[in-house]
């Protein structure tokens, strides 16, 4: 009924605007004189072709709709372009998440379009909700699956308005529409991200404009992460050098910032030889983004898990050597007690899989006035630690394989080499004294250590000879890691671990087709939160699993000493069927 209203009265007003402009009276025959008055009674149809309800109509058809109350026809119609549009009254609630109930609302809309009864303008009403869906405004899983229903119901129903509109008065979105189609499909935006990539931007413009895309619209969050993917099919040398436009794209529209990320960091990790990149290691290490990737085996950086351990590793690395260079060149440096130490650290750059900063309380001042300071502690958000003891004193830790250094920013102060796993200390409390208590509590007889290093003339020669001692050699030339656990010299003889009259771990293993659970047990009691779980004699059959929510290094040396191989599924080892 309201359609057929509708019609009449656009028919009503077409034919005034032909009296109106003069068309009844033009001479057939004479172009110019034609041209102008049809130019300006084209308008007014495209006006009316696209017109929407007011706002106010179709917010309080909104409204009563999330109240539950039942909608009229003329209700209907309205509440088509006010799908997305968050309602106050509800608590922001739209009605495109409204689940169940809206579902039905589109299941009456798809009647009616079968039946050719659907209004053209409510058509066109929810293709502007769907245009107009907002990803910052919409964080519920069910306003995300609700705004989907409404993309394929649009896709399903598009042949049916399509098959109504014919003659020569078509109207502009419905001719936007049957050339881009694609609009309406899963992959709505691909086919213009080469176009958005090189920065010509006329044709999409012209579309926004033709559908009435706003700039908060997912189209355009969409189209970044479409060029994004296009980038990464790029050669290496391209793709390095989109990396800043990619990133600036995802900064101004962030809609699919984390699934962009995945892309481009697994794309890098591709790269020959894979150079830290300062720039895209500043973007995704901040607290606002993946934060910093050191966070990750305490549970807190989660969205690392997005991508492969490879992958999370490469970007670790890079924090790594920035935490190291930091260290030495703004803290250590400002007490002029470098010692050649970043030199000497240096070399075994490629063995650190762990690394923190503690800031003392006369740093934690100075970010007030020092801009290089600030920056630095901003980019240790959430990982670094504050010492509570001497206020002029920063500390660093990292991890070389199974042992812990300890080094601090100022003299007198040793440098301590502690065994990973018998810490005199918590490796992630927020604070720390930094003496005798904590850190330095090698310097006690009552506490073990591994190695002490004091920095004296030629202490970097003797501190060299003391590291391969533990099994820690200096990176190789290639690039390889030389890194050599203790146990893993030890493997053509008796492990710490065996007893004398066993079999070394190896040997056990070859003797019983697998290795001794016992053995297993005892090397991961050693590690706290490992577990063992052991399904071989489960009815439906198993493997034994070893999981380490830490993910220590000397662990995994040992059990991939013993045969284990590495899940990324389940992010835990497991013992290979023969």
């Amino acid at each position: 009924m309201l359609a057929s209203i509708a019609l009449e009265s656009l028919s009503r007003d077409l034919a005034k605007a032909i009296g109106t402009l003069g068309l009844a009276d033009v001479k057939f025959g004479v172009p110019d004189l034609v041209e102008k008055p049809a130019k300006q009674a084209e308008e007014i149809f495209q006006g009316y072709a696209k017109a929407k309800p007011s706002k106010e109509d179709a917010y309080a058809a909104a409204l009563a709709f999330l109240r539950g109350t039942k909608l009229d026809e003329w209700q209907r119609d309205m509440v088509a372009s006010a799908l997305c549009v968050p309602v106050r009254e509800q608590s922001g609630a739209t009605v495109v998440g409204a689940q169940e109930r809206f579902l039905n609302l589109l299941e009456t809309y798809r009647d009616e379009a079968k039946c050719g009864d659907l209004w053209r303008l409510t058509w066109h009403g929810l293709l502007y909700s769907y245009f107009n869906f907002d990803l910052d405004a919409a964080k519920s899983a069910s306003v995300h699956t609700g705004w989907e229903a409404l993309r394929d119901f649009l896709a399903e129903t598009w042949p049916f308005v399509d098959k109504q509109t014919e003659g020569n008065l078509v109207p502009a979105w419905v001719s936007v529409i049957r050339q881009e189609v694609e609009l309406l499909s899963k992959q709505p935006v691909d086919k213009y991200a080469n176009a958005f990539l090189r920065g010509d931007t006329s044709g999409i413009d012209r579309l926004a404009s033709d559908l009435g895309i706003p700039p908060s619209s997912w189209f355009w969050h969409a189209l970044v992460l479409s060029a994004v993917k296009q980038a990464t099919t790029e050669s290496d040398t391209k793709f390095r050098e989109r990396l800043p436009q990619l990133l600036d794209l995802i900064r101004s529209k962030p809609g699919f910032r984390d699934e962009a990320l995945e892309f481009i960091l697994n794309r890098y990790h591709a790269c020959q030889g894979a150079p830290a990149d300062e720039r895209l290691r500043d973007f995704v290490c901040q607290p606002t983004v993946w934060k910093n990737p050191k966070l990750k085996a305490a549970g807190i950086a989660t969205a690392w898990n997005r991508v492969p351990e490879a992958v999370w590793k490469m970007v670790l690395a890079w924090v790594n050597e920035q935490n190291l260079k930091d260290f030495f060149d703004i803290l250590a440096a400002r007490n002029k007690a470098d010692e050649g130490r970043l030199a000497f650290w240096s070399k075994y750059l490629k063995q650190i899989s762990w690394t923190r900063l503690l800031f003392g309380a006369d740093t934690m001042a100075l970010q007030k006035a020092n801009a290089e300071v600030r920056n630095l502690i901003a980019r240790e958000e959430g990982s670094y630690a504050q010492l509570t003891g001497k206020p002029e004193v920063d500390a660093f830790m990292m991890q070389l394989g199974p042992y812990v250094v300890i080094e601090f920013s100022k003299k007198p102060n040793a440098c301590y080499v502690y065994e990973a796993d018998q810490l005199p200390f918590e490796p992630y409390d927020r604070y720390y004294d930094g003496g005798t208590s904590d850190l330095a509590a090698g310097y006690r007889s009552d506490v073990n250590y591994a190695l002490r290093i004091v920095h004296r003339v030629g202490w970097d020669d003797r501190a060299e000879i003391d590291l391969r001692q533990l099994g820690i050699q200096p990176d190789a030339r290639s690039g390889t890691n030389t890194f050599r656990t203790t146990a893993a010299k030890a493997e053509s003889t008796k492990t710490s671990y065996d007893k004398p009259g066993r079999p070394s771990i190896s040997a056990a293993s070859k003797m019983h087709g697998g290795p001794d659970l016992a053995i297993v047990k005892a090397i991961v009691s050693r590690f706290n939160r490992a577990i063992v779980d052991d399904r071989r004699n489960l009815p439906n059959g198993g493997r034994l699993w070893v999981a380490d929510p830490l993910q220590r290094t000397q662990l995994s040396a040992e059990l991939e000493r013993m045969g284990f191989k590495w899940s990324d599924r389940r992010l835990a080892w497991y013992f290979p069927e023969n």
